[in-house]
């Protein structure tokens, strides 16, 4: 999983689920406060970085054909916050 704290929330970033979703959970209280769909199961740990002040979360869903057959090679990056 991948952290950041916008505002005073920190939030968790996490991808390891075989649902192919990605999702943000706030941290304190485990409750989801976002998720998407993506090609394939996030099994890598997310990145979290800054370009030109703006924050963004990065996932690879790649999958695993050991685990699940639904493979893929998307790379994919959220903006956060406003």
């Amino acid at each position: 999983s991948g952290w950041i704290l916008i505002g005073t929330a920190a939030v968790i970033f996490i991808g390891a689920s075989m649902d192919a979703r990605v999702r943000a959970l706030e941290a304190r209280t485990g409750t989801e406060v976002w998720s998407d769909l993506v090609e394939a199961p996030s099994v890598a740990i997310p990145a979290v970085y800054t370009h030109e002040g703006r924050d963004y979360v990065v996932f690879v869903a790649g999958g695993n054909p050991i685990l699940k057959p639904q493979i893929g090679d998307q790379v994919v990056a959220y903006a956060l916050g406003n």
